[in-house]
C-alpha cells in the first residue's frame, strides 16, 4: 500500500462513494453528493472491490453495495455511512433524509475529518519526537565508544546532521595554543556538493558566523543567510556557493562547550530539510535544543579524545624520561632499552606469519603492541635502585679495590728489598765470608720473590677480566691469597683476601654472588616501581610483562622462577631479544661485542638447554630482526 501524504489543516474534506464490481454510481444517484460538492468538499467514486490503496485523506464514505469491512480497510479514519442498520456502519441516513440532516452529517463529518487530523499529526509528531530521542541516544552511546581523533568528528557531524535532517555541514575547533585564538576547519560534509575540503585556520572574528558564535557563545538559527538583518555584525562568505552552483538557505550555527562551559569548537549545519516542502526550512526551536545537545555530547567527547591523547603523550613521555635516566645511570647499555623494544615488538608481530602452527591464531592489537613496546622500553627501569658501584661494575674487582691490592705487592716488594739490605749488612758481621758469593745469593732470592710477586699481578689481570661464559680455572688464585703479608696492625694477612679471591674467581661476568643478587634484584625492582604507576586497561600488564624478562621455561629464572606458559608470550619473546643484544652490544665494557654468528649459538644452545622457547629463538633467527637494532632506535613511541 502507498503511503499517505500529509494532509494540510487547511485543505478541503473528502466525500467518497464506495461501490462494487465497477458499478459506478455518481451525483445523480446521492443528494449527498451534491451537497458536499456545493459545500466545496472535493467528491469522488472509488471501486472498492478493484482498490487495495489505503486512503486516510477522506472524511465522509457512503456505502453502495460494498460492505462495512471493505470500506473501513480502505478509509480507516472516515465516518462510515449506510442506508441500512448495517453491523459496524458510523452513521444511518435513510435513502429519504432531509436537505437539512444531510447538512449537519456534513458538518460532523468535517468536524470529524479536522480533529482526526491533529490527531494523526500529533501522532507523527510522537512518532517524529521518539525517533529523535532514540536518535540522540545512539548518537551518545556512538561518541562515547573510543575511536580516533579524524573519525570522531566526522561521527560527530555525520550523526548530528542525520538527526536534523540537514543537507550540509561543517565543524570548528577552537585552537588556543597560539597567543591569539584561531579557529582550525576540521571538517566539512554535503550531500549535494563535493567540497573541496582542505584543513585550514581561520582568526577568530566577528565578521564570520562561524567566528561570532566561537567569540560570544550566542547560537545562531537563520532562516535565509541572504537576507541577514542590516545591523549584523556578521556576514555570510558566499564563495562557496558561487563556485558550486550552490544555494545556501537555512543555517544553525552552534558553539561546543566542555565541561568547563568554555567553547573549543563550532558547529555549523546548513539546510535543513523538510519532505513536504521543496526548498530548505528554518531549523527551529526544537531542532535547536536537541543539537544543542549533540554539541554538548560532542565536546565533552573531543575532550575525552584529546584527554587520552593526553594520557597517551604523558605515558610515552615518562618512558622516555624514565629510559634516559636508566642511560644516564648506566651509560655503557644506552640504546639497550629502545633496541629491545623494537625487536621485541617486530619479532613478536612475526610469530603469526612463522612456518609454527602454535603462533598462526595469534593476533595482537595495537594497544597490546603498546604495552609490549612500553614494558620493553621498561625492562630495565628497576636498574634505578641498584648501587651505582654494582651497576657500573666493568671487571671482577673494582678500580679503587685492585689499586689496594697493587699496592699491598708494591709494599710487599719493598718489604723485601728493605730485608736483601739487612742480609747485606748482617755478612759484614758474621765470620769470614765470601762476600760476593753471598750477595749474589740474596739477589738471586730477591729476584725471585720479585719476579713471584709480579707473577701474582699478572695472574690477578688476568683472571680480573670478565668471561661471558663459563669457563677458566682460578686454582693458581688460592697461592696468591695464601702468600704471608704482615698488615700495618701487625697481623698476618694473605696478599689478597677472601673476598678479592671470591670475586677473581668468578667464573662468568664480573659479579659475585652477592652483587649478582643486587643485580638481579633489578627486575623485582622494575616490576614492583610499574606496579605503583595506574597504568589504563588496556596498559595493565606492562608491569608483569616487565618482571619476567629474566625467567626461563625450565623454572631457574628470576625473580619468581617461573615456568613454561606461566611466562607471558611477550616477556618470553623480550628475553630473547634482551639476550642477543646484552652478547652483541658494543658498548659494555665488561666485555667484548660478540659476533652475529655466536650470539646466535648462544641462544640456540639456551634453546636446546629448555631454558628459551626454541620455536621463538627459530623465528627470530628465520625473520633476521636482530638486524633491526643495527639500523638504530626507534625515537617515537607509537
Amino acid at each position: 500500500m502507498a503511503a499517505n501524504p500529509v494532509i494540510e489543516s487547511d485543505a478541503p474534506p473528502q466525500f467518497c462513494i464506495a461501490g462494487a464490481n465497477g458499478n459506478r454510481i455518481g451525483s445523480g444517484d446521492s443528494a449527498l453528493w451534491r451537497l458536499a460538492a456545493q459545500a466545496g468538499w472535493e467528491t469522488r467514486y472509488v471501486d472498492a472491490c478493484a482498490s487495495d490503496e489505503m486512503d486516510e485523506t477522506v472524511a465522509l464514505v457512503e456505502l453502495k453495495g460494498v460492505g462495512v469491512d471493505s470500506a473501513r480497510r480502505l478509509f480507516p479514519h472516515a465516518l462510515i455511512i449506510s442506508p441500512r442498520d448495517d453491523a459496524g456502519a458510523d452513521l444511518v441516513m435513510p435513502m429519504v433524509a432531509s436537505e437539512s440532516a444531510m447538512r449537519q452529517l456534513l458538518n460532523h463529518g468535517e468536524l470529524h475529518w479536522r480533529r482526526n487530523l491533529k490527531v494523526m499529526a500529533l501522532f507523527r509528531e510522537v512518532g517524529a519526537r521518539r525517533q529523535r530521542m532514540t536518535q540522540l541516544s545512539d548518537i551518545g552511546r556512538s561518541l562515547s565508544a573510543q575511536m580516533d581523533f579524524a573519525e570522531l568528528l566526522e561521527t560527530i557531524l555525520r550523526e548530528a546532521r542525520a538527526l536534523a535532517d540537514c543537507e550540509a555541514g561543517s565543524l570548528y575547533l577552537v585552537d588556543r595554543t597560539a597567543d591569539e585564538h584561531t579557529l582550525t576547519f576540521m571538517l566539512a560534509q554535503n550531500d549535494r556538493a563535493d567540497v573541496p575540503f582542505t584543513q585550514r585556520q581561520l582568526a577568530v572574528t566577528p565578521e564570520s558566523l562561524a567566528g561570532y558564535v566561537a567569540l560570544t557563545g550566542t547560537e545562531l538559527d537563520i532562516p535565509d543567510v541572504y537576507n541577514l538583518p542590516d545591523d549584523a555584525p556578521f556576514s555570510f562568505n558566499s564563495s562557496f556557493d558561487d563556485q558550486m552552483n550552490y544555494r545556501t538557505r537555512s543555517m544553525l550555527v552552534l558553539p561546543m562547550r566542555d565541561h568547563r562551559n568554555e567553547i573549543v569548537g563550532v558547529l555549523q549545519f546548513i539546510n535543513r530539510l523538510e519532505p513536504t516542502c521543496s526548498d530548505p526550512i528554518p531549523f527551529g526551536e526544537e531542532i535547536s535544543e536537541l543539537l544543542k545537545a549533540v554539541a554538548s555530547q560532542a565536546a565533552v567527547s573531543i575532550q575525552k579524545n584529546q584527554l587520552i591523547s593526553d594520557i597517551h603523550k604523558l605515558f610515552e613521555s615518562f618512558v622516555q624520561a624514565s629510559v634516559k635516566a636508566i642511560e644516564q645511570r648506566d651509560p655503557s647499555t644506552s640504546g639497550h632499552s629502545f633496541r629491545v623494544a623494537e625487536t621485541t615488538v617486530a619479532l613478536l608481530e612475526d610469530l603469526p606469519k612463522s612456518s609454527f602452527s602454535r603462533f598462526h591464531d595469534l593476533s595482537f592489537s595495537e594497544e597490546h603492541l603498546r604495552e609490549v613496546r612500553y614494558a620493553a622500553l621498561l625492562h630495565d627501569f628497576g636498574k634505578v635502585g641498584v648501587r651505582e658501584n654494582v651497576l657500573l661494575k666493568a671487571n671482577k674487582l673494582t678500580d679503587d679495590r685492585l689499586e689496594i691490592v697493587r699496592y699491598r705487592l708494591e709494599l710487599q716488594k719493598e718489604r723485601l728489598r728493605r730485608r736483601a739490605v739487612e742480609q747485606e749488612l748482617e755478612l759484614l758481621h758474621h765470620e769470614p765470608v765470601d762476600i760476593e758469593v753471598a750477595r749474589r745469593r740474596v739477589h738471586r732470592q730477591l729476584g725471585a720473590e720479585l719476579t713471584r710477586l709480579d707473577d701474582f699481578y699478572e695472574l690477578i689481570l688476568r683472571a680480573n677480566v670478565p668471561n661471558v661464559q663459563e669457563h677458566g680455572d682460578f686454582d693458581h688464585l688460592h697461592d696468591v691469597r695464601e702468600y704471608p703479608f704482615r698488615e700495618l696492625d701487625g697481623t698476618l694477612d694473605g696478599l689478597i683476601s677472601d673476598p678479592d679471591l671470591m670475586a677473581l674467581s668468578v667464573r662468568r661476568g664480573s659479579l659475585t654472588p652477592d652483587e649478582r643478587r643486587e643485580i638481579q634484584s633489578h627486575v623485582s625492582h622494575t616490576r614492583d616501581f610499574l606496579a605503583v604507576l595506574p597504568w589504563p586497561p588496556e596498559l595493565a600488564d606492562v608491569p608483569a610483562i616487565a618482571g619476567a624478562h629474566h625467567e626461563k621455561l625450565d623454572g631457574s629464572g628470576y625473580p619468581l622462577g617461573l615456568t613454561g606458559d606461566q611466562i607471558p608470550l611477550a616477556s618470553r619473546v623480550m628475553t630473547v631479544c634482551d639476550i642477543y643484544d646484552a652478547l652483541t652490544a658494543m658498548d659494555r665494557p665488561y666485555k667484548r661485542a660478540m659476533s652475529t654468528e655466536i650470539a646466535l649459538g648462544i641462544l640456540d644452545e639456551e634453546a636446546r638447554q629448555g631454558l628459551l622457547d626454541a620455536d621463538i629463538v627459530q623465528v627470530f633467527k628465520d625473520s633476521r630482526n636482530y638486524q633491526r637494532g643495527k639500523r638504530g632506535v626507534i625515537n617515537h613511541i607509537g
